[in-house]
């Protein structure tokens, strides 16, 4: 997975438990804080004062807290108007009819009106000392019923005679009749903190019973409110997710931009370095520890490059002229060591905190260059007598899919076919080979149009490995010289990639060569088999 795409995956995921969190808190909030502060808001009642009702600050307790009030004293509702009710004129008295969960629940084509003087008839459920809950009312032969309630047959009472009185509330609140269909279950009047639902089950109400200088305090409040307000909630947390998974991809792409282009640039700098291809300025300006490692990384190629000048004949092969030649190349190796050293260190510190595939090929060959560079001066030393090799065996495809993994952003349009490449085991100098392969990879790149073809032929015990490009062919004359030290067959300058490649080859006492084929151009090397 490219480092990019794991920056984008770890800051969603940090996103999601945000939000996980957010409405796990949320949750938590309306179900328990949320309703626990509320009891303490309702409790807090200022409409009694003495021995008096205040009905003023009754009614805006009611309107700022949502919520119904019955205060009750002497078997008597004080604040009856509150409610939808009639008084009834009977042979034993008067009777007090509470209409708001009759109306509620009432299925009749013909509405119901009721007026002073009028005759009724009602069945009705006793809750109260002298207050009724109507399952039917009778008025000019007219039945109305609350289809609700008639079932039941408990506290039943007979209500015959004449209207006196009728009330409509000074407040149309929609709890009049949940809280009258509570007097059914619950003895209101004993003092309490009750959450409970509705017969239906569907909503959840609280009930608060107080004493307050002898009066009985009934608050009713419900939590059906919390409910009609999910739905905005709901919205609200939706259009923050959104805007936080928008906010993500830019903080990803900031991320790609400031850090990942950087290192994977820093990578391909180290790469061309390894093959001698040396940078001549830098694209990356911020001053921090990327930009220092740039900076480094520059200083290194500067001093490379003028050690192979120095190598190239523009001083005299002197005693002299060896003496500064090798006291250049111990100062190259002491520069060297340090920006090697710091890409090192920050891709062990990376790797520490995500291993991915790209900052392991990173470390890898910075490893690699900085080996590189601690054996160049005992190979100078050496000067033509047998380059030291670490022989061991190892699979081949192995080491062409790493080599191919290192090029991969330069292949672009290129299409690399490795479909008859077989899967051996080879004997030879593991990171030495690499760099060949990776010098004539590199070589085929700059001259192919569009394909390149690796693949072996068994041989008589020996592996031959082809790397074929559909280039331009080598003119004949050329096609030895390839492999001479600092030859172009253009104006460029295709540096000393394929003739370091065949001083390791001619140490390992490989065969190899190039032609031209149908297809284009092709190396090829007779590698020795593994055991």
């Amino acid at each position: 997975m490219k480092l990019r795409n794991k920056l984008i995956l770890i800051l969603s995921l940090v996103l999601l438990i945000f939000l996980f969190l957010e409405g796990f808190f949320g949750n938590l909030y309306f179900e328990k804080y949320f309703r626990y502060s509320k009891v303490l808001q309702l409790e807090k009642i200022d409409f009694i004062n003495g021995d008096k009702v205040d009905y003023d600050k009754l009614k805006n307790y009611e309107k700022t807290q949502n919520a119904l009030v019955m205060i009750y004293k002497d078997d008597k509702i004080v604040n009856l108007e509150n409610f939808y009710y009639i008084k009834v004129k009977t042979k034993t008295g008067d009777a007090f009819v509470l209409l708001d969960a009759f109306l509620d629940n009432l299925y009749s084509n013909t509405p119901l009106k009721i007026e002073n003087r009028d005759l009724v008839e009602i069945t009705a459920i006793k809750v109260l000392d002298n207050y009724y809950l109507p399952t039917t009312l009778i008025k000019n032969n007219d039945v109305f019923k609350d289809y609700k309630f008639s079932y039941r047959s408990k506290n039943i009472y007979n209500i015959d005679g004449r209207v006196e009185e009728v009330n409509t509330p000074y407040t149309q609140s929609s709890l009049g009749d949940d809280f009258l269909e509570s007097l059914l279950t619950i003895d209101v009047l004993n003092p309490q903190k009750k959450k409970y639902k509705d017969i239906d089950g569907d909503d959840e109400f609280q009930l608060i019973t107080l004493n307050r200088n002898g009066y009985k305090v009934v608050i009713f409040y419900s939590f059906e409110n919390i409910k009609d307000i999910f739905p905005s909630l709901k919205l609200y947390f939706y259009m923050k997710a959104i805007i936080i998974i928008i906010l993500t991809m830019l903080i990803g792409i900031v991320l790609e931009k400031i850090i990942v282009n950087p290192i994977v640039n820093l990578s391909k700098v180290s790469e061309k370095i390894a093959n001698l291809n040396f940078i001549k300025e830098i694209d990356y300006k911020s001053k921090d520890e990327i930009g220092t490692l740039y900076k480094d990384i520059f200083k290194m190629s500067e001093k490379l490059e003028n050690i192979i000048e120095l190598y190239k004949g523009k001083v005299s092969r002197n005693k002299e002229a060896q003496i500064k030649l090798e006291e250049s190349i111990k100062l190259f190796m002491h520069e060297v060591k340090t920006p090697l050293s710091a890409i090192i260190g920050f891709s062990d510190m990376l790797l520490e905190d995500e291993h991915t595939e790209e900052i392991a090929i990173i470390n890898s060959e910075s490893k690699r260059i900085l080996k590189m560079a601690n054996t160049l001066l005992e190979e100078n030393r050496h000067s033509q007598s047998e380059m030291i090799l670490n022989k061991k065996t190892f699979s081949l495809i192995s080491l062409i899919e790493l080599s191919l993994k290192i090029l991969e952003t330069e292949s672009g349009h290129i299409n690399i076919d490795i479909s008859h490449l077989k899967n051996m085991l080879i004997y030879g100098d593991r990171e030495k080979l690499e760099q060949v392969i990776l010098n004539i990879l590199k070589n085929a790149l700059e001259y192919a149009k569009s394909e390149i073809k690796i693949y072996t032929e068994e041989c008589n015990g020996e592996v031959v490995l082809f790397l074929e490009n559909d280039g331009p062919h080598i003119l004949e004359d050329n096609l030895d010289k390839v492999w001479n030290k600092f030859f172009s067959s253009n104006s460029g300058d295709r540096g000393l990639g394929l003739y370091i490649s065949s001083e390791i080859l001619d140490s390992h006492g490989f065969n190899y060569g190039v032609e031209n084929s149908d297809f284009g151009v092709r190396f090829f090397i007779v590698l020795k088999k593994g055991i």
